[in-house]
């Protein structure tokens, strides 16, 4: 039975990242030197690799796994999907602030609009760029219709910074006010 490790895995990601390197083949002896004898270390670190290959060729969708077909240890084959997936290009980072200051709340419900803009802001963050609270708040108000142009005057003339849970409760309220508002002229 396997160890749980010290991050909650089973001593198992060092395989991933490249510290768990193979260890020698060859029992080494000081009388005669490399024999033919295999070790007992190498044979257990091939039979972890390839099981955790095997497990990680099976859950990547056909996108993906092309990107690791030849490689030879789990570490080569998620280097092959980190050059491929996790590094982002600024020519993407563009693209994604681009997205931020011009997105619309247009048809949606507040809800999905926050859940979009949040989307881009994840993105970003992945990429490494760092967004602020107020950053996003102020794409938030630039991409709503003008029935929020009450709320945002109110968020906009506001001294102090609010958190985004008050800001999504303030925009969640105007929502229902704007909503009900046709129902009383």
């Amino acid at each position: 039975m396997a160890v749980i490790g010290v991050n909650g895995g089973y001593d198992l990601f060092d395989y991933f990242d490249g510290i768990n390197v193979c260890p020698p083949k060859y029992v080494i002896s000081f009388d005669a030197g490399v024999t033919k004898e295999i070790t007992d270390a190498y044979r257990q670190w091939i039979k972890t690799y390839k099981v955790l290959l095997s497990l990680l060729i099976a859950i990547l969708g056909d996108e993906a796994i092309e990107y690791v077909v030849g490689s030879k240890t789990a570490y080569e084959a998620c280097t092959h999907l980190y050059d491929r997936y996790a590094i982002v290009s600024r020519i993407r980072i563009n693209h994604l602030k681009i997205e931020l200051h011009t997105i619309k709340k247009g048809t949606d419900c507040i809800e999905n609009y926050l859940l979009r803009l949040k989307h881009l802001k994840d993105q970003l963050l992945a990429a490494r760029e760092n967004i602020s609270k107020n950053d996003l708040i102020v794409a938030a108000l630039a991409g709503l219709l003008a029935e929020y142009n009450m709320i945002r005057t109110v968020i906009v003339a506001q001294e102090s910074l609010i958190t985004l849970k008050e800001f999504r409760a303030q925009l969640l309220s105007a929502e229902r006010t704007a909503e009900e508002l046709p129902y009383f002229i």
